[in-house]
């Protein structure tokens, strides 16, 4: 009987280490972001920043579809929480919560800094921590919160450090960072249903939610090198890392998931500076030492865990 608990035990560790891998991996794809924006919309002059969104959501949700063949059904909810369509109202609500996401964050990129808009989208964090016990039952580990703290300093210094930049951008990426906890939340809620299915519902949907108003912004015309660009956002920097994301979060809980993946605003500027020698700033560089300190500590105290 002490050898089956041995053997539960270490086959949750596993996944438990699994799931951390599978959020880094998502944080270190999503982190071409700002890059990858950067290098289609240059100096003004691009496609729409809703434009850019649809077509990210859209080559994502194609490219990942054949994962989710067959596995849709497990999106819908169970009965007496049935909504008109027979989908969670769970899957809906991330869907909108995605696409608003995605959206103000690609507009936030365009008017500020790259490493501003990633700083900023990351007080999801901030929300993730707090409506956790209320919407899924999970309160974070004091330890946790602790870690959490030294990670909220680095945040705290890059953005106080890089205030003076355009308000309407800085206002537009907090909002994003609103829409990814709950976005987060909604994921996490939905553990029990198919990963690649969140992923590809999520992407196509928000590609339908925003076609109508493609049309507001310049159509659908981009040019051959801007094409190539957002097929490579849509599928490497996007469908991809949120795939493992859902995989990742099936696994950790999503306070924790919340903390791990904040290795995205260290890395943005870096990838943002090598595209286009956007500078990163010295005190993004500061507080980007505390962040990868948090994750360190977190990672150890993680392996040392049950």
């Amino acid at each position: 009987m002490k050898q089956v608990l041995t053997d539960m035990q270490s086959r949750a560790r596993r996944y438990y280490l699994t799931g951390l891998l599978l959020l880094f991996a998502a944080a270190t794809l999503w982190s071409l972001n700002g890059a990858l924006i950067k290098l289609v919309y240059r100096d003004g002059a691009g496609p729409h920043p809703v434009v850019i969104a649809f077509y990210r959501s859209f080559f994502a949700g194609l490219v990942l579809l054949p994962l989710a063949k067959g596995k849709f059904h497990s999106l819908r909810s169970t009965a007496g929480s049935r909504s008109h369509f027979g989908i969670n109202p769970a899957a809906t609500c991330c869907v909108v919560f995605f696409t608003l996401m995605t959206v103000s964050f690609v507009v936030a990129n365009t008017k500020t800094e790259a490493a501003n808009a990633i700083i900023l989208q990351y007080t999801s964090t901030f929300w993730v921590f707090g409506l956790s016990p209320w919407f899924l039952k999970e309160s974070p580990r004091s330890s946790d919160k602790r870690i959490l703290a030294l990670a909220i300093v680095g945040i705290g210094i890059i953005f106080l450090g890089n205030a003076a930049t355009d308000l309407v951008g800085l206002v537009i990426a907090l909002g994003s960072g609103l829409f990814f906890a709950l976005l987060t939340l909604m994921i996490r809620r939905m553990r029990h249903a198919d990963s690649a299915a969140v992923t590809v519902f999520n992407n196509l949907g928000s590609a339908l939610l925003i076609f109508p108003f493609l049309f507001w912004f310049g159509g659908l015309s981009v040019s051959p090198r801007e094409g190539v660009l957002l097929v490579i956002m849509g599928i490497v920097q996007f469908g991809i890392p949120y795939y493992l994301y859902s995989l990742g979060l099936v696994r950790v809980p999503a306070y924790q998931a919340a903390l791990i993946i904040t290795i995205e605003p260290v890395l943005v500027p870096l990838w943002t500076f090598l595209a286009v020698g956007e500078q990163v700033p010295v005190w993004t560089a500061v507080g980007g030492s505390f962040i990868l300190v948090a994750l360190v500590i977190f990672v150890w105290r993680a392996r040392r865990g049950t």
